[in-house]
């Protein structure tokens, strides 16, 4: 696939190095995988990972606590957790338990999830998600950057101190043209999940320059995410990532941005290879480091790159690893 706008020299030059532009998105069944593999990532080089946070797997804040007492620097992201399940003083509680601990080194992604995982897991019904995502906000950054808030609003009526403060970055996930206005309105950065590039280069970035405009501000980063699968075999690249995007295509959600994508319903329906093959880079070292060269060439400010496992998950992560580590 073809990427047309490139960054211009002098925004180059204003972005950090290379390999602090990528980070690794991490998954595991069990916390002690988890913790050794985000301490091997660390150890190839790497200087941000990411991990998920579904109600079917470990609590995210706890597992990435046990992570940073056993790393150095590394930054360590949410991506995404759902803020349905949990109030923003209890994040904001979290949050800053987190920083007090590994100071500096948390980026807090959070978001409304999905209907069918609002109502079968928390039974909530989930109405006017982003509203209920910007007034959270609106109580959870004085919390985080102050240590109180004062706020009565529509979903939220709370008054209340914390012992601590600080400047934890809030990132936001981004589907449809309102939320990534919204994430350049009032957020730190947006992290969009299979979002086909060309979607992101001409639909979320003018959507926040549009909602970071509105607040008089920059516009924040955009964190993009790349599926990859250690394989020269395109049949197989398309065969394992077609089981995961085979079902987003059945989510509203999803199926609503990949259609503004350019996909046809029945392009959707069959998960055809042009839409499996524009959510996917296979191939073997050279060809992913390439890829991702391309990919950090454009306006995309940072990316967030997860394994479509051929074998072995983690030791492909490691793998994929000890290429970010050397970009």
């Amino acid at each position: 696939m073809k990427i047309e706008r490139k960054i211009s020299m002098e925004q180059k030059a204003a972005v950090r190095s290379l390999r602090e532009r990528v980070g690794i998105s991490v998954e595991a069944d069990n916390l002690k995988t988890l913790v050794d593999t985000i301490v091997e990532t660390e150890q190839a080089g790497v200087e941000q990972i990411w991990v998920g946070g579904p109600p079917w797997k470990l609590e995210t804040l706890t597992a990435l606590a046990a992570a940073a007492t056993r790393t150095t620097h590394l930054q360590l992201g949410t991506s995404v957790l759902q803020v349905f399940s949990r109030h923003p003083v209890l994040m904001a509680q979290q949050a800053l338990s987190f920083d007090a601990l590994a100071p500096g080194r948390l980026r807090l992604g959070i978001g409304t999830s999905i209907q069918e995982v609002g109502k079968s897991i928390y039974g909530v019904e989930m109405e006017r998600p982003l509203a209920y995502l910007r007034e959270y906000i609106q109580v959870l950054r004085p919390l985080l950057q102050s240590g109180e808030v004062h706020h009565q609003g529509r979903s939220f009526t709370t008054d209340v101190s914390l012992s601590a403060s600080s400047q934890i970055p809030i990132l936001i996930s981004a589907l449809g043209p309102v939320a990534f206005r919204l994430a350049g309105e009032i957020a730190d950065g947006a992290i969009p999940a299979y979002c086909p590039i060309p979607y992101l280069l001409n639909t979320a970035l003018p959507a926040m320059r549009e909602g970071a405009a509105a607040a008089k501000r920059s516009r924040p980063p955009i964190i993009a995410h790349v599926q990859i699968a250690f394989t020269e075999d395109r049949a197989t690249a398309l065969q394992i990532a077609r089981q995961r995007l085979a079902f987003a295509a059945t989510i509203s959600v999803y199926r609503n941005m990949f259609i503004g994508a350019g996909f046809s319903p029945q392009e959707l329906d069959t998960a055809s290879d042009r839409f499996v093959e524009s959510l996917i880079v296979f191939g073997d070292d050279s060809k992913i480091r390439e890829r991702l060269l391309e990919l950090l060439g454009t306006e995309l400010d940072e990316l967030v790159v997860g394994i479509s496992p051929i074998s072995d998950a983690t030791q492909e992560t490691i793998r994929l690893a000890k290429i970010i580590g050397q970009l």
